[in-house]
């Protein structure tokens, strides 16, 4: 399926979640007969198919027998059998102040069995969604990117092409990019991203008490820092931004949505479920700050963090100053259409996804080979090293920030799988 982009808040109908899906029509139910000599006669003065088809029966069988006068008697049999019809089931939710309850459904589509001349029945097939997934697509955000983002998410498959994988001190593998960087600031073309098939890597996490975390991860090949003294601070190639929705289970097993986490840099904050933005009634809406991607409940300007030291009012480094992020209603991301899904305590893949080989913390494990490239074993950290220089100087302590840091650790490391909200 391909992503659904709309851009402008002007294209958005019902943002807060008003909009509410039309029922389909009644699916068609057909009849088909092979009937000869006054059979057909028969079925074509009646009218059609018989009575219990119409209500939906699973089973329905028209048998006519045409006896010639002549010398030799025919009998013919049609048997007609209709499947019966799976209608898709979508959480229903109510809500109130608080929060939207919705019962988790599973969708299945079912073949009707066929009996032959012979007596033999055939088998029935199903097709039924997994309950985790089916509650992962139903909470999936949607992410406003900034109107003037350069440096989108992608898959990670998109990026590894551009990749080495390689080992530190420690002997721990990381990912850089293959293409070494001139300078700092410099980017590449893949940093720009594809977020026309970028998914969203999203983790059902049973927490045990009847919690249950969904955790949604985003992947961008580049975060791009921000621009102090003319110059950009705070860049760094690969970036993993996160969301969880936090589900209550009930007494009758119903999963009820509580509380949302929103990450920013190295920090996040908790909001009740009635405080966030929903749209669809179901999925939360949030905004990706421009170029560094930290995850905010609102559109505008948001400071978060202060650089420089000042003393009795007097800049006493280099430069002082607030670092701040900008977010706005540019181009929606409806994660939901595009969901590489998975049960984090089970590490296993749902509805076809396999469990990612980098979803491992044994670091220094070289994994298939060649061990030098991305996908085959464990990732620490997902980009380059670090460079704090400035015309060959690290004034990086001046600053507070370096103008290359670290690439991320990936969702493995982060403190998102214990029993805290994160």
């Amino acid at each position: 399926m391909g992503t659904k982009l709309l851009r402008g808040v002007g294209d958005v109908e019902d943002v807060d979640g008003g909009a509410q899906r039309e029922a389909g029509d009644p699916p068609l139910l057909f009849c088909v007969g092979r009937l000869s000599g006054l059979g057909a006669g028969l079925l074509l003065l009646l009218g059609g198919c018989p009575a219990g088809e119409a209500e939906g029966e699973t089973e329905a069988t028209a048998t006519a027998t045409a006896t010639a006068t002549a010398s030799e008697t025919a009998t013919a049999t049609a048997t007609a059998t209709t499947g019966s019809t799976g209608e898709e089931t979508t959480g229903t939710s109510g809500s109130d102040s608080d929060a939207t309850t919705t019962t988790t459904s599973t969708t299945a589509t079912t073949t009707g069995s066929t009996t032959d001349e012979t007596g033999t029945t055939g088998s029935t097939t199903s097709d039924v969604v997994d309950p985790r997934y089916e509650a992962l697509v139903t909470y999936a955000p949607r992410v406003w990117m900034d109107v003037g983002e350069e440096y989108f998410p992608s898959s990670v498959e998109f990026a590894f092409p551009e990749m080495t994988r390689f080992t530190d001190g420690e002997g721990k593998h990381w990912v850089r990019s293959t293409e070494a960087l001139g300078s700092p600031s410099d980017t590449l073309p893949f940093f720009g991203g594809d977020l026309d098939n970028a998914p969203v890597y999203a983790f059902y996490a049973d927490k045990g008490m009847d919690v249950v975390d969904l955790v949604y991860f985003f992947w961008y090949p580049y975060n791009r820092g921000k621009e102090v003294v003319d110059t950009i601070w705070g860049n760094h190639v690969g970036d993993w931004e996160h969301i969880t929705v936090r589900l209550l289970r009930g007494e009758d097993e119903v999963l009820t949505p509580s509380q949302v986490y929103l990450s920013a840099h190295s920090f996040g904050g908790i909001y009740e479920w009635g405080e966030v933005e929903l749209f669809e009634e179901t999925h939360p809406v949030v905004y990706s700050a421009e170029g560094s991607h930290g995850v905010w409940s609102t559109p505008g300007d948001h400071v978060y963090m202060s650089i420089g030291e000042e003393v009795l009012g007097v800049c006493v480094t280099l430069v002082c100053t607030d670092l701040t992020d900008i977010t706005s209603a540019g181009t929606a991301w409806d994660t939901w259409e595009r969901v590489a899904g998975f049960d984090f305590v089970a590490k296993e893949g749902l509805e076809g996804e396999s469990w990612p080989v980098w979803m491992s913390d044994d670091f220094t494990d070289p994994g298939e080979a060649p061990a030098e490239v991305p996908g085959e074993g464990p990732i620490y950290r997902w980009g380059n090293v670090e460079d704090c220089s400035t015309l060959g100087v690290d004034i990086s302590d001046l600053i507070g920030v370096c103008r290359l840091e670290d690439g991320p650790t990936g969702p493995i490391s982060k403190n998102v799988w214990g029993p805290d909200l994160q």
